[in-house]
């Protein structure tokens, strides 16, 4: 049975709202998940990745949120895969009400799942079967990758330049679900749709602005032809760049990948492009393989002795 600090949310193998929205499709230790959601997703590429899971959680001694990272030994990655798995599984195979019931998921974690029970400091209790994600853990993971056994987890401490720029991070990875939410109100109200680049960028520019304090939209860049380029958003203070793009037909990522490498080039030449974040809007999904993208394009580029840290977000609303 799991403790929890808060209200429980509905388990998404319910039919909320969240659980309609179609997932970033993801390739993690050999399967592909399409149904899991953000949280998992991202737990599963940095284990795979880094052999950790990142996230905020609460600190007692500090009294206080923070940013923690949490290592996994190899046989708990294998598991928290295996059991990652059988979540997708429960999820594709909705409406089921027991995980049982379903195809591919192993007996283990099926019992473990639908006996699966929450009980809220608040005082609230739901009977089993809840179906969220812990469910589907374990007792021994859950506790693990929640921060109950504290030797297993490390804050880490951003100050600073780092500080805001892991805030801006996380802000643009927010930024399909922001996207979804905002296309997809609440019957009866109007929906603040998001249809084109300039929209992202003024979505962006929105958020990041109280973090980022110097934040201006469109900064023109000199050009080596004496003509001038403007790039999205830009903060000096930070040596920022933030530069979107918009996919909406078919057949366009290799164009926009070319567009990217010019950019570089015509960026560089400015004073404050030490960062360059390109976020990629891609709403027919024209890029086979997102991740592996973000990994190839992300990383330092020197041009005519100057270095720019180059960094790909996509995003599929």
């Amino acid at each position: 049975m799991g403790d929890c600090d808060d209200e429980p949310s509905e388990p998404l193998g319910s039919s909320t709202e969240e659980s309609t929205y179609g997932r970033i499709p993801t390739e993690a230790f050999g399967r592909f998940f399409n149904h899991i959601p953000e949280h998992v997703r991202q737990d599963l590429e940095t284990l795979q990745r880094e052999r950790l899971i990142y996230s905020d959680q609460w600190v007692e001694e500090l009294r206080d949120f923070r940013h923690v990272r949490i290592s996994l030994t190899d046989k708990e990655r294998e598991d928290f895969a295996r059991r990652s798995w059988a979540y997708e599984l429960f999820l594709r195979a909705q409406p089921v009400e027991w995980a049982k019931d379903v195809p591919g998921i192993d007996v283990d974690i099926a019992n473990e799942a639908d006996t699966y029970s929450v009980a809220t400091t608040g005082g609230t209790s739901i009977s089993a079967p809840y179906h969220c994600f812990a469910a589907f853990l374990g007792e021994h993971l859950e506790a693990v990758t929640c921060g109950m056994i504290d030797e297993r987890r490390t804050v880490i401490q951003f100050e600073g330049r780092e500080a805001l720029m892991f805030g801006v991070r996380r802000t643009i990875e927010s930024l399909t679900p922001t996207i979804r939410s905002f296309n997809s109100r609440e019957k009866g109200l109007r929906p603040w749709l998001v249809e084109c680049e300039d929209d992202v960028r003024d979505l962006l520019f929105v958020i990041l602005r109280p973090l980022v304090f110097d934040l201006v939209k469109e900064e023109p860049v000199p050009s080596r032809a004496g003509t001038h380029k403007f790039v999205d958003l830009c903060s000096k203070a930070l040596r920022l760049f933030v530069e979107v793009k918009w996919i909406d037909r078919r057949q366009r990522w290799k164009r926009i990948i070319e567009q990217m490498h010019v950019d570089i080039q015509s960026y560089i030449a400015h004073p404050a492009c030490e960062f360059l974040t390109f976020v990629v809007v891609d709403t027919v999904r024209d890029i086979p393989d997102p991740r592996r993208l973000e990994h190839e394009l992300s990383g330092p580029q020197t041009i005519s002795g100057r270095t720019v840290t180059i960094r790909v977000f996509v995003c599929e609303p």
